[in-house]
């Protein structure tokens, strides 16, 4: 079946429209047709406006959406709250009859074209291709070369979805595949998958919304893993969308989620069509990790606790970030050039405004504020890691004078004992002469 083309005028127009039973898209040197029903067809060319007669239309597959939900326009709805409260009279039907409101604007005239086309399809049909927001193209071939898809879409849309995504729109391929003869199990052999009641299941739970042409091939391959885990993580949920996808494909954050953090993401609408909550769970390991937090969080019962610890380490993260920036204002040649060798394990210089800082953090001290004393060269930072844990710093009242013990501290500023005391006075008597 050939497309209708449109005459040259019709050609020239730029935008959306809905001609001869086929959409209509003209953008730049582009210019697209697109058939749904009975037979999907879907051409493209390209040139001027004057050129394009003479160019050849291209088969291609469609991977925008192309099917919306549709949505009266306001005057519509209007009009009909009007009916209800209100006599009907004939001055009415001819002020505000939709078909004599036409479309300004290129946005009114784009809905108006694609309300269209979704009208030029059965209502059935349109109503399974709806919620999936890209890549429609291959599920509608699907249904209008085998009777038996449709059943199969209203019935498990997802694996209506990936079956056509495979298919590619090849329609002896999808003839030849009679799924309306074939059980559902049977049809995820397909797919490469576990043929068991348990998959079929999975695939009744992902959310269509939450599917495209981009992630279906990866949720293909975490379903195989689930199946194959012998504790799924999916089993418990009432609902797999993209929020649960994107968790469980990063390992981090599947192993940070526990199972009733995942229920309460499986249970947003607002995680179906993108992943907000595997950002937050990143995010806050990434910051532990940096500013090193010694009990540092990584598993999350709730996005009320995630959500929690998040602000917490922001804020830190926010302080840390402060006192490096003023640090690293007063970093030198001081900073990597100790004046007393350090005993590796033992007592280790900090060399740099961001180990001041992390010693700071990490000690829970202001030693963070010493970078400008340092920059000075008469005082120096290091990390005694033997026989305890604790801040030490050096100092000398003039460039004469011999190096001693400024503080030495345990974490908060607790004392530090007399062992490590000891041993700190008999490294730096080793090493205190005038440097």
């Amino acid at each position: 079946m050939s497309i209708p083309m449109p005459s040259s005028a019709q050609s020239r127009a730029t935008g959306y429209s809905f001609t001869n039973g086929s959409l209509c898209i003209v953008r730049d040197s582009l210019e697209v047709r697109i058939t749904g029903w009975p037979v999907p067809q879907s051409v493209m060319r390209r040139g001027t406006p004057f050129s394009r007669p003479q160019t050849k239309w291209d088969p291609f597959v469609p991977e925008f959406r192309l099917v919306h939900p549709y949505r009266p326009a306001k005057k519509q709805i209007a009009r009909k709250r009007f009916e209800k409260d209100q006599l009907s009279f004939d001055f009415f039907d001819e002020t505000y009859a939709p078909g004599k409101i036409e479309p300004t604007t290129p946005a009114q005239r784009k809905k108006k074209a694609l309300d269209q086309f979704r009208f030029s399809l059965p209502k059935p049909v349109a109503h399974v291709v709806e919620p999936f927001r890209t890549h429609q193209w291959p599920l509608l071939s699907f249904l209008a070369h085998d009777e038996g898809a449709l059943d199969l879409a209203s019935n498990n849309p997802a694996l209506a979805f990936f079956l056509a995504q495979r298919l590619r729109c090849n329609r002896d391929l999808i003839q030849s595949l009679g799924c309306s003869q074939m059980r559902q199990r049977e049809l995820l052999d397909v797919l490469g998958l576990p043929s068991s009641p348990n998959a079929v299941k999975l695939f009744r739970k992902i959310a269509p919304s939450s599917l495209n042409g981009d992630n279906w091939q990866s949720i293909i391959e975490l379903l195989k893993t689930e199946l194959g885990s012998p504790k799924p993580r999916l089993n418990h949920l009432p609902s797999i969308n993209s929020g649960v996808v994107e968790i469980l494909l990063d390992q981090g954050a599947a192993d940070a989620a526990l199972p009733s953090l995942l229920i309460e993401v499986a249970k947003d609408r607002s995680e179906n069509y993108r992943g907000r909550i595997v950002h937050l769970i990143t995010s806050t390991l990434r910051m532990q990790d940096e500013m090193r937090v010694s009990k540092k969080c990584d598993r999350f019962p709730s996005v009320e606790r995630l959500r929690s610890v998040h602000d917490e380490v922001s804020e830190n993260y926010r302080r840390r970030a402060h006192k490096l920036t003023e640090a690293s204002q007063h970093e030198s040649d001081h900073f990597r050039n100790p004046p007393i060798p350090g005993i590796a394990g033992k007592i280790e210089p900090v060399t740099s405004a961001a180990q001041l800082v992390d010693e700071g953090e990490a000690q829970g001290n202001c030693v963070a504020s010493y970078a400008s004393k340092v920059r000075d060269g008469n005082i120096f930072i290091y990390r005694v890691l033997f026989p305890e844990r604790s801040t030490l710093s050096i100092v000398r009242s003039s460039p004469f004078s011999s190096w001693r013990i400024g503080e030495l501290e345990g974490r908060y500023n607790t004392d530090a004992s007399p062992e490590t005391e000891d041993f700190v006075q008999a490294w730096l008597d080793r090493h205190g002469q005038i440097v």
